[in-house]
C-alpha cells in the first residue's frame, strides 16, 4: 500500500468512511458525490482540476486496496463495467478479445467463441482490468486464460495493449495464481517494414513529450497504421486464436456446441416431447385466456422506490 500524505491522506479517510458503510455505487464518481460537500475545505485548485484529482485518487486508492489483498472490493461496490460485454452466456470460454476500436470482426468471433469483448479507446480504469481478470477466473476451466488484442499498429496501440496485459496478469495472479495467462497482440504482418508496405500509413508526431512515439522514431519507425484501414481483421484474429489457444479449451467449446445442437436435433424429432410441448402451449393459452377474462381495477399510485412489485400492485382483481 502506498503511503499517502497531506490532502491525499485526508481524502483516503473519506473514502474509507464510505467503504465502511457497505453501500454500492455505479461508478467511481458516485463515491466522490457521497462526500463532495464535506471536502470543499481541502480544495486548493480550480473545480475542473479538483474533479480530475479527486476521482483519479479514488480510482488509484481502490486499486491499491485490491492489490493489498482486498480482491472482492470491486464486486462489493458493484461498479458497472463500460467495456466488458458479451460475457453472460450460460457457457463462456476463458478468452477476452480486446479492441481499441469496436469492429464487426470481434462481435462475430465473440459469438462463435462465446467469449468476452473489451473495447476502450483510451485510459483504462483499474477496475476494468479487474473485471476482465474476474471473468477469466470464472471461465478458466483448464487454468488457461487469454487476452487477444487488435489495436492500431502504432505506439499508442502498443502502449494500451501492454498496459492492459500487465494489469490483467497482475490482477489475475492475485485472484487465482494457478491460472496460466497469455496476452497475444494481433499483428498486421511479420514486422514493421512488412506492415507499413501493405497498408495505408500516417506519420507519427515528433513531439518530444510523446515518449511512446519517440521510442518508435528512435528505432527508425516513423509510420503508423490505423486499425480502421485494415480490412482483413477477422482473418488476423482467427489466425492468432488458432495459434495460441490451447486445444483443450477449444475442445470444451466444441463439445458444448455439439451437445447443444444434438439436444435440439433429438428434441425436434421426439414425439413425446412434441406432445408435451403442445400440451404445455395449450395449457399456457388457456391460462392466459382465463387471466384476460378477470375483471380488474387500476390505482395510479407509484411506489417508492419504483420496482416490479410496486408497479404490479397498481392493478388489482375486483
Amino acid at each position: 500500500m502506498k503511503h499517502y500524505r497531506g490532502t491525499r491522506k485526508k481524502l483516503t479517510t473519506y473514502i474509507d468512511q464510505f467503504l465502511s458503510t457497505g453501500e454500492t455505487v455505479e461508478n467511481i464518481r458516485d463515491i466522490w458525490y457521497k462526500f463532495k460537500g464535506d471536502i470543499e475545505h481541502l480544495k486548493k485548485m480550480p473545480d475542473d482540476k479538483w474533479d480530475i484529482y479527486v476521482n483519479r485518487l479514488i480510482g488509484e486508492y481502490l486499486y491499491e486496496l485490491f492489490l493489498d489483498g482486498d480482491v472482492t472490493i470491486y464486486s462489493r461496490l458493484n461498479l458497472i463495467t463500460k467495456g466488458l460485454s458479451n460475457d453472460k452466456h450460460t457457457y463462456n470460454t476463458p478468452i477476452v478479445l480486446f479492441t481499441e476500436k469496436p469492429t464487426r470482426s470481434t462481435d462475430i468471433l465473440s459469438e462463435a467463441l462465446q467469449c468476452g469483448i473489451y473495447s476502450s479507446t483510451g485510459q483504462i480504469p483499474s477496475f476494468e482490468s479487474v473485471n476482465i481478470a474476474q471473468y477469466l477466473n470464472r471461465t478458466a476451466k483448464y487454468n488457461k486464460a487469454y487476452l487477444i488484442a487488435i489495436t492500431d499498429f502504432d505506439p499508442s496501440g502498443e502502449s494500451i495493449f501492454h498496459s492492459l496485459a500487465v494489469k490483467v496478469k497482475n490482477d489475475l495472479g492475485l485472484i487465482n495464481p494457478d491460472i496460466e495467462f497469455s496476452a497475444i497482440p494481433v499483428l498486421f504482418g511479420s514486422g514493421y517494414e512488412d506492415i507499413v508496405s501493405h497498408y495505408p500509413t500516417y506519420t507519427l508526431s515528433t513531439n518530444k513529450q510523446n515518449k511512446p512515439n519517440q521510442s518508435w522514431i528512435e528505432k527508425g519507425q516513423t509510420l503508423g497504421v490505423e486499425l480502421n484501414v485494415v480490412e482483413n481483421k477477422a482473418e488476423l484474429l482467427e489466425s492468432a486464436i488458432l495459434k495460441s489457444v490451447a486445444p483443450e479449451v477449444v475442445e470444451a467449446l466444441s463439445r458444448y456446441r455439439w451437445k447443444k445442437e444434438k439436444e435440439e436435433e433429438l428434441l425436434s424429432t421426439d414425439k413425446h416431447y412434441k406432445q408435451l410441448h403442445e400440451q404445455l402451449r395449450k395449457r399456457v393459452e388457456d391460462i392466459r385466456e382465463e387471466v384476460e377474462s378477470m375483471e380488474t381495477v387500476f390505482e395510479a399510485k407509484w411506489s417508492t422506490p419504483i420496482d416490479v412489485d410496486g408497479v404490479k400492485d397498481m392493478t388489482k382483481e375486483k
